[in-house]
């Protein structure tokens, strides 16, 4: 592994919200230039149309941050493919990470108190703040993306592949909710021009649901302890793999939930109304997720007019 580092130093101002020093740029492919090119496009339409002032100037903030983060993970993504940058990559996660809190201090001291006029944008800030929260602490506390450098190469490269992926969600889903609270017919898939990818997400997604809300069933019906657990596992399972995939707006909903049903269990209590609450929330869950666009195909009868 090679032991030569981009590493970047920044002198923050602490009047500013974010940061502004630019990493070199690095090569990128064709559609990750493509995909750039198309969201600059949608943002330059989308944010001269808000016509209150302070609304346009935290939206165009956050979504110069997003086009920044996103050409910094494309190098990351670029690098995956040479073993010797893997240091490099851990560097830049370093960078993102930084750059993201910092994001989420500006939404949460600044861009929501401006935003309490309008009920859906003050939403969706709130969604993207715990949102973009919940995967750095899933990256760098829990998965410890941190301190993996004494480890082998396929676990390091595993790590920053799987971080990778969890951030380019993030901040995608981030985007495009903002952008829709201004344009709500904004095509989500063909924005980012990942069709293929959202639908293959959201077939997990469909499959993980199911078969969560079949435990959950099972549990109903049957108090037995060995099944508790199961059910405890596989609600932590999901919080910790599939749940990346629901909408931000329903994490929270989620998390709370499955934290009122495994602590019954742990404490011996009956989980049974609350196993009912759950089950209901997943059929919702699972039902708005059959109305992606991206699933029309797959079940045509559930209804198409719902969209990321």
């Amino acid at each position: 592994m090679a032991t030569s580092l981009a590493y970047v130093t920044y002198d923050h101002d602490p009047q500013l919200p974010l940061l502004t020093d630019e990493i070199p740029a690095d090569p990128q492919t064709k559609l990750q230039r493509e995909v750039q090119v198309n969201l600059q496009n949608e943002i330059d339409t989308v944010v001269p149309e808000i016509t209150n002032p302070e609304l346009r100037e935290i939206s165009q903030t956050i979504l110069s941050e997003m086009l920044r983060f996103f050409d910094w993970l494309a190098r990351i993504e670029n690098n995956l493919h040479k073993l010797d940058t893997l240091l490099e990559s851990l560097s830049l996660l370093e960078v993102l990470e930084f750059e993201a809190r910092s994001l989420t201090d500006y939404i949460d001291t600044r861009a929501i108190r401006l935003a309490k006029g309008n009920e859906r944008l003050h939403e969706v800030l709130d969604g993207i703040s715990y949102g973009i929260t919940h995967d750095l602490r899933r990256i760098f506390e829990r998965e410890l993306v941190r301190g993996v450098t004494e480890q082998s190469i396929p676990i390091v490269y595993g790590k920053i592949m799987h971080a990778h992926g969890l951030l380019t969600n993030c901040f995608q889903q981030s985007t495009i909710t903002l952008l829709q609270v201004f344009k709500p017919g904004l095509d989500a898939s063909t924005l980012f021009n990942d069709v293929e990818l959202r639908l293959q997400q959201s077939l997990i997604l469909c499959k993980d649901l199911s078969s969560l809300m079949r435990f959950v069933r099972l549990a109903q019906a049957n108090d037995d302890p060995d099944v508790m657990r199961s059910v405890t596992a596989r609600i932590l399972e999901f919080r910790d793999g599939s749940m990346q995939y629901l909408m931000y707006k329903d994490w929270r909903g989620y998390e709370s939930l499955a934290l009122e049903v495994i602590t019954a269990i742990e404490n011996n209590l009956d989980p049974k109304p609350l196993l009912h609450r759950f089950i209901c929330f997943l059929e919702v869950l699972y039902g708005h997720v059959k109305m992606r666009a991206v699933l029309a195909d797959k079940f045509p009868y559930s209804g198409m007019d719902e969209e990321e």
